[in-house]
């Protein structure tokens, strides 16, 4: 939380204040001199004196006393925005603290939701099989089907696929024997 806005010192409350009395009493004196009289709108304010430093004031005459009294009014504005600039300061500083709060806030849930989505989508992906997974499986799938039968010690013969009626047997010594079934074949042609 910032401290409250900075309070002018005495003096230079003093030498504002007498300086915006002096300054409304010789803007008084000057629009007096103006001819014809100065006309004022709904708000106080003369009609006629142009803005110091604007096209219609270069244009008029040296001794006019319009030019003063822009000039005046103009200096009277920058002593007011000068006067009040701590104040200012302070309200834009905390303006911009909650705008930032508020922006920040946004942002924030923004990345937040924005996190939440890769997360799902990465999850969602961790389950797929990667390129390099998928050529393993299916190098090992291949290689199982190209895998020659073998018979193995202490189970019965293998049936040969592609040749029916023939068994891969093991012989004593491991080499492995191919041989018809007689058992079976008999069998298979009675019951065709």
């Amino acid at each position: 939380m910032l401290p409250d806005p900075i309070a002018l010192p005495a003096p230079v409350r003093d030498a504002h204040r007498s300086t915006a009395r002096w300054a409304a009493g010789r803007f008084v004196s000057v629009l007096r001199r103006v001819r014809p009289a100065v006309v004022f709108d709904r708000w106080g304010q003369p009609v006629g004196i142009p803005a110091y430093g604007s096209p219609a004031f270069a244009t008029l005459p040296d001794g006019d006393p319009r030019r003063e009294a822009a000039l005046i009014t103009a200096a009277e504005a920058w002593r007011q925005q000068a006067e009040h600039a701590p104040e200012a300061i302070n309200a834009g500083l905390r303006t911009d603290l909650v705008l930032g709060e508020r922006a920040r806030a946004e942002w924030v849930a923004e990345d937040e939701a924005a996190w939440k989505e890769l997360v799902r989508t990465m999850r969602a992906w961790s389950n797929h099989p990667t390129a390099l997974e998928l050529a393993e499986r299916r190098t090992r799938a291949a290689q199982a089907a190209h895998r020659p039968v073998s018979a193995s010690p202490g189970w019965p013969p293998v049936a040969i696929p592609g040749q029916p009626g023939w068994h891969r047997h093991r012989l004593p010594d491991g080499r492995q024997v191919d041989v018809p079934d007689t058992t079976t074949a008999p069998q298979l042609a009675e019951s065709a």
